[in-house]
């Protein structure tokens, strides 16, 4: 449980999932994988096409079907390593003395849930391959590895920029407070000015609750802004996000409440979409 896991697809998004992942294991002291995922090609070329040739019984066409396909297993093999290589080589020149790559031969979101017990942290891209001609296009894997994951997932847009602030959002249950506790423990946003907003009515109960977060975080060493406000959860959140220059945003699955109707489904891409920093979302 102490790897960062970084997913690479070879789309404009792997060079910033590079840098993030570099980033990260750099300061939270935690070696580095890459894992570049093939979709299966080998199996299905062992598909049983036998049912196709009952007219005529063409051995022949059969034969070529099944070369092409474990051709273009091997050219996806061969590409998917080259991408590693590409990727072990930026990561290097990022400060990781020593990352180690996997390819792997499945879906993106299985392969993550097969090794995700080793993790500590998994780097996802905002846009994957399918998604490079679109500007706000969220990768088609994306929401599955976050409903699935049970470790923190680092989305990471299009451009790198080393964060020097981040924001929590905040709701005050329990489970938010649990994120701010793993955030304040944790060395990854060590050193980094820190923002607490909490979306809702601006009461004695929710000041308390607020005034609870922050010091969990200055306790901890952080230099902490806390506010309240009111309305709208994704415009607040955005604001703020602009108004601060906020460089990474931090939240976590919370239960019902408002903030997981607007993170879960169709929501999550609505919230991706519109933002141009990294999310952290921890469990």
């Amino acid at each position: 449980m102490n790897k960062v896991i970084a997913c690479i697809d070879g789309s404009r998004s792997s060079l910033s999932v590079c840098d993030y992942a570099a980033w990260a294991s750099r300061r939270m002291n935690s070696p580095l994988t890459l894992l570049h995922v093939i979709h299966n090609p080998h199996a299905d070329a062992q598909r049983d096409l036998s049912g196709n040739l009952s007219l005529g019984g063409r051995e022949a066409l059969l034969e070529q079907m099944v070369e092409a396909e474990e051709q273009r297993g091997k050219l996806l093999r061969e590409q998917g390593r080259a991408i590693l290589h590409d990727a072990l080589e930026r990561v290097r020149a990022n400060g990781v003395a020593d990352p180690g790559s996997l390819l792997r031969n499945d879906g993106v979101t299985a392969a993550l849930d097969d090794i995700q017990e080793e993790a500590r942290l998994v780097v996802v891209g905002k846009q994957g391959k399918d998604g490079d001609m679109l500007k706000q296009h969220v990768g088609s894997h994306l929401e599955s590895i976050i409903r699935t994951l049970k470790r923190g997932v680092l989305v990471a847009p299009l451009e790198y920029r080393e964060p020097e602030r981040f924001l929590i959002a905040y709701d005050g249950s329990a489970t938010a407070h649990t994120v701010v506790e793993k955030v304040s423990e944790s060395p990854l946003l060590k050193g980094l000015e820190a923002h607490i907003l909490m979306v809702g009515d601006d009461n004695q109960e929710n000041r308390s609750r607020l005034d609870n977060a922050r010091g969990t975080l200055a306790q901890n060493g952080f230099d902490v802004r806390a506010q309240i406000r009111t309305g709208d959860v994704a415009e607040a959140v955005c604001a703020y996000r602009q108004e601060h220059d906020i460089h990474l945003l931090a939240m976590g699955a919370y239960g019902h409440s408002r903030l997981r109707r607007w993170f879960v489904g169709s929501t999550t891409t609505n919230m991706i979409m519109r933002s141009p920093i990294p999310l952290i979302i921890l469990r």
